[in-house]
């Protein structure tokens, strides 16, 4: 006598969530409650301007054209210098990542670098190379290159010498072998790198700018600073991590996950059958 159960799994479905439960629902909650703090604290405290006069200020820069003219030359500056920074961090990460002679020579110099915080390095090339572009675009460089060449630098020691080893043993060249190997490892580690470095290198912009340049958007909040117009330096302010928090939701998540797909992994509920 032979007894055959059938065992079915249940799926369970989430329950759909609106755009008010869900992550933009919670956004525009966070927003909505600083907003109110913010509001709370500048009514009581008269150095703090609240959202108002701010937004008033944020609304004139724009008219007057303040903040195209010097939102661009940060941007330029910005992306000239992560761009040195991504070619210049993944040639050297995969240095010290593939080679024990590059690791031990640099590797620790890159530790360094990566502790000394962005606003020593716009002091330091202030100091250097005073009022031009050449200071806030080594100051991005130097704030960024270290993350970079650290998530590179263990991406590319994360592949399996054996596949390495496999490689080489097929006679495949070099240069193939950096394209279809080595490179699509630490594809991840990469875009990992660059979006802390864009963090990084966003704020040395700001302090170099800051503190040497007649130009820009951390001179331009400078400037309301040293006017004691805290509305007008507080909007600049408020355009700079507008920015960077547009940046990194935008372009840098996505780019994230997709750097990343290949770790989801679609898991099905299977049915057994016992006989």
């Amino acid at each position: 006598m032979t007894a055959t159960t059938a065992e079915h799994s249940t799926t369970t479905t989430a329950p759909r969530r609106s755009w008010l439960t869900g992550p933009f629902g919670a956004s525009v909650a966070a927003a909505l409650l600083f907003a109110l703090l913010w509001q709370g604290v500048g009514m009581f405290h008269a150095r703090i301007p609240g959202p108002a006069p701010v937004l008033a200020a944020a609304i004139r820069e724009v008219e007057r054209g303040e903040f195209f003219f010097n939102f661009l030359i940060s941007m330029q500056r910005f992306g000239i210098g992560m761009a040195i920074s991504i070619v210049a961090g993944v040639a050297i990460g995969l240095a010290i990542g593939s080679s024990r002679l590059f690791d031990d020579m640099f590797g620790d110099v890159n530790l360094v670098c990566l502790a000394i915080p962005a606003v020593i390095w716009a002091l330091l090339c202030a100091m250097w190379f005073g009022f031009s572009d050449t200071a806030p675009i080594l100051t991005v460089v130097l704030s960024a290159i270290p993350f970079v060449v650290v998530n590179v630098a263990a991406g590319a020691r994360s592949i399996p010498p054996a596949l390495l080893d496999m490689s080489q043993s097929y006679g495949v060249a070099r240069a193939r072998r950096l394209r279809h190997v080595v490179l699509p490892a630490v594809t991840g580690y990469t875009v990992a790198g660059i979006r802390f470095g864009v963090m990084s290198g966003w704020n040395g912009l700001l302090l170099s700018e800051w503190f040497g340049s007649a130009d820009g958007v951390g001179h331009q909040a400078r400037y309301w600073y040293d006017a004691n117009q805290l509305p007008g330096f507080v909007a600049w302010i408020a355009f700079f991590i507008l920015f960077m928090v547009i940046a990194d939701r935008v372009v840098l998540e996505r780019l994230t996950r997709r750097a990343f797909r290949w770790r989801d992994v679609d898991s099905t509920p299977s049915t057994s059958i016992a006989a």
